[in-house]
């Protein structure tokens, strides 16, 4: 099958990773693949690496009434005549737009994947952009598209997003690394620092259980345009000696901490679950979105049901007392991990390429 996945840019953020992830395994299955996004992104070199082919369009905006979404089709007419694409795979509100421009002046069936929540608005309802066939990576978010924007439930599959199992097998690094003692507590949590992912909420649980616990602090990998705000939160509770930010990999990361928290109000999927899963790290979540499809409570992880700093370090406290329920949950993670593999997410959309074309 002839596949272009198309997104605005690659730049670090879930919806790069599903397409540098999808990319991959997709020509690992002999498909003949490539990827169409902005010239401004980041991670150009993997693609470069992986040998995928990139087809440079001016398609970095966030709005669908930009003239950018008109030369990116202008732009794409002769390489899809040419390369024989089959088959689009739109990831954006603007590359889904796009792809129907597309699909309506040449015929090529498109695929819509949605990967979160969004807002509601009847511009969404009128234009929904869904495509041939529609990719939620949750349940939560297929119900939400029903629900919000009145796609068809049967023109939906769920494809819960992959991850490469061998890559956070490894453990290169340990929390001594990074000068954090054995007997430290260290509480990781990761991802853009943004309102919605709850680093505000993390470290006000972390500055409760300080008062109890000398021992324990609060490791933070992720950039976003609330760093410094939170920085400046940081600062005013005193918790400066208490909070570590890093900038490196998820991979390397997650040999930190001792637990992850994921305290984000909404999410579509949650890969560093997955990925602390792999590492053999315990997690707490918030009972939202994705988060409530991949942690089954008290069963391969723990959830908070409040949002509030005292209910989530109640939970963080219980798996740092609680040996038993620790183990327990770290082994029934390590069971679930085939559920999650970017083989299965690429098996499973190849499905929805196929239904696409029938």
């Amino acid at each position: 099958m002839r596949i272009l996945l198309l997104t605005t840019h690659l730049n670090p953020g879930g919806v790069s990773r599903y397409v540098l992830t999808l990319a991959h395994e997709l020509k690992r299955q002999n498909h003949s693949v490539w990827v169409g996004c902005a010239k401004n992104s980041q991670w150009l070199d993997v693609l470069a690496k992986e040998n995928i082919p990139c087809k440079i369009i001016p398609i970095d905006t966030k709005s669908i009434c930009s003239h950018k979404i008109f030369f990116s089709l202008f732009a794409l007419f002769s390489f899809l005549r040419k390369e024989k694409i089959e088959i689009l795979h739109a990831n954006t509100r603007v590359t889904q737009f796009l792809s129907f421009l597309v699909y309506k002046s040449l015929g090529i069936p498109y695929i819509s994947a949605f990967h979160g929540f969004h807002r509601k608005s009847l511009e969404r309802r009128l234009m929904k952009f869904e495509g041939i066939k529609t990719i939620a990576v949750s349940e939560a978010v297929k119900e939400h598209l029903v629900n919000d924007f009145d796609i068809k439930s049967e023109k939906i599959s769920v494809v819960y997003n992959g991850v490469n199992v061998e890559e956070f097998k490894p453990h290169k690094f340990s929390k001594n690394d990074y000068d954090f003692k054995d007997t430290d507590f260290v509480v990781g949590i990761l991802g853009r620092i943004s309102e919605e992912k709850g680093h505000f909420l993390a470290a006000s649980a972390i500055k409760l259980l300080s008062y109890k616990y000398d021992n324990v602090y609060l490791a933070i990998s992720g950039r976003g345009k609330l760093e410094e705000e939170l920085k400046t939160f940081i600062k005013v509770a005193e918790m400066e000696k208490k909070v570590k930010f890093f900038d490196i990999e998820a991979k390397y990361f997650l040999d930190i901490p001792d637990i992850l928290v994921v305290p984000s109000k909404h999410e579509g999927f949650g890969y560093a679950i997955v990925e602390a899963f792999i590492k053999q790290i315990p997690v707490v979540g918030f009972a939202t979105g994705g988060i409530a499809e991949i942690i089954k409570d008290r069963e391969n992880g723990l959830l908070f049901y409040k949002y509030d700093e005292l209910y989530l370090k109640n939970a963080i406290e219980e798996i740092m007392t609680d040996n038993a329920l620790r183990c327990r949950i770290i082994e029934n993670a390590r069971a679930c991990i085939a559920k999650f593999t970017m083989e299965e997410m690429a098996h499973n959309t190849e499905a929805v390429y196929k239904q696409a074309f029938s």
